[in-house]
């Protein structure tokens, strides 16, 4: 995974994306044919990259933690020194005198006491960024999971019209062989027709299939959080293993504790209880006295050369008497605040049990249909040597062929579909689990 705050980006890619579009446009506008080189070949490091570099999610994270940093520096200047400077200039005067005043000063102030109220509110602050520090890297785990949910369906897809494409072919090669028998009048016409049928089917599936395609390489830039329209292709993925820690038994035993520990949002809601203690804390002290050291310097006068100097210094004490039940309330508000957070925390550690539990029912759901989906194809394959072998020798028929050809291609996209499914679930499982196991 990622290092926690960074995003990786790939210029070499992003400049070879960018001279690909910008020539595209120059050749349409100069009613030229589009360039002649390949698209790009993306592979799944290279979209993960990019989605770090242009999320809106991520970047609305990193603001979010920017702005908290703001209010804890905010928070911790209120027991700092604070010095203020003032100067004045006036004139004023009748038909019969005229005066004037000058005064320049700097007056100076530090809080001493305070029963600790403001520590505890810098402390809420502090807090709450580590939290949203944690939702930030909570975030980054989600685009994550779009991005490689998004980049496995689009090489299935891809995989499923390349099949499609393969059984137009093998409908095409049977409608030959039916024209052929038929010219030689060793089978009927019907056989003739039910090929081409056959065969117009196949080509629909295509159509539909590269449609497909083109809806998921939208939905993958989605993920990557592009908006431009470019076209790339992908490299396949390797789905025909399981990371080794999901192999072991212990491991998935332990993968709900796993998941407490890991799971970066979990983690942010707790810290955001312990920021409700301290805003608690802080609350429960606004009726505390209020002492702060107070000083300044001053000069004044009607002649700005000749300015009186006087200094002051003292503690200024202020404690709240009656405020209408005003602290009162804040406190009520903050121990709701503080149930509210703890019940959202519970609802949240329930909520990623669940995902859990259903994550790993997927994945042992995926590992048994890739098992059945293998013998399927065995058998799927011998059915269609044998069919097209007894047409081939004038024994079989079309209809014969037909199934047998549509029953190979089913099953060969069953075992495709159940491996990506796997994939899918291992994808699921990172996220119920905060812990990445595809890079």
């Amino acid at each position: 995974m990622t290092s926690k705050g960074k995003t990786r980006k790939n210029p070499r890619l992003f400049c070879y994306l960018f001279c690909y579009l910008f020539f595209a446009v120059l050749g349409a506008g100069l009613g030229s044919s589009r360039p002649s080189w390949a698209a790009p070949v993306l592979s799944l490091a290279d979209c993960l990259a990019i989605a770090e570099a242009n999320h809106p999610n991520i970047a609305g994270a990193a603001g979010q933690v920017a702005t908290q940093r703001g209010r804890l520096a905010q928070s911790a200047a209120a027991d700092r020194l604070e010095v203020s400077g003032s100067v004045s200039a006036s004139r004023a005067g009748t038909n019969y005198d005229e005066n004037a005043s000058y005064s320049i000063g700097a007056t100076t102030s530090i809080k001493v006491f305070d029963a600790n109220r403001n520590k505890y509110l810098v402390d809420s602050q502090r807090i709450t960024l580590s939290a949203t520090e944690e939702e930030g890297r909570s975030t980054l785990i989600d685009v994550r999971a779009g991005v490689k949910s998004s980049y496995m369906t689009l090489s299935l897809n891809m995989e499923i019209a390349q099949q499609r494409l393969e059984s137009v072919r093998a409908f095409e090669h049977h409608l030959e062989q039916a024209k052929g028998f038929y010219q030689v009048g060793s089978k009927p016409w019907y056989d003739v027709t039910k090929a081409e049928v056959d065969l117009g089917s196949a080509q629909l599936a295509l159509v539909e299939a590269e449609g497909n395609i083109e809806t998921a390489r939208a939905a993958l830039l989605n993920a990557m959080g592009i908006d431009q329209q470019e076209e790339f292709d992908i490299v396949s993925p390797d789905i025909s293993s399981t990371p080794r820690e999901l192999q072991e038994s212990a491991f998935l035993e332990n993968l709900a504790a796993l998941a407490l520990d890991n799971r970066p949002d979990y983690r942010a809601a707790a810290l955001r209880i312990l920021a409700g203690e301290a805003s608690l804390s802080a609350e429960a002290r606004a009726s505390s006295p209020n002492i702060s050291l107070t000083g300044g310097y001053n000069s004044g006068g009607d002649d700005v050369f000749d300015l009186e100097k006087a200094w002051n210094a003292g503690l200024r004490m202020s404690v709240p008497i009656v405020d209408g039940g005003a602290a009162k309330a804040r406190i009520h508000a903050a121990q709701g605040q503080l149930l509210s957070l703890t019940a959202s925390r519970e609802k949240l550690r329930q909520d990623i049990m669940l995902e859990v539990r259903k994550t790993l029912t997927d994945l042992t759901k995926a590992r048994e249909r890739i098992r059945i989906s293998e013998l399927t194809l065995v058998s799927a394959e011998e059915n269609r040597k044998m069919a097209t072998g007894r047409y081939e020798t004038g024994v079989g028929d079309s209809l014969e062929v037909t199934d047998a050809l549509l029953s190979f291609a089913d099953a060969q996209l069953a075992h495709r579909q159940a491996c990506y499914d796997l994939q899918l679930a291992i994808i699921g499982l990172e996220k119920a689990a905060g812990k990445e196991f595809i890079e």
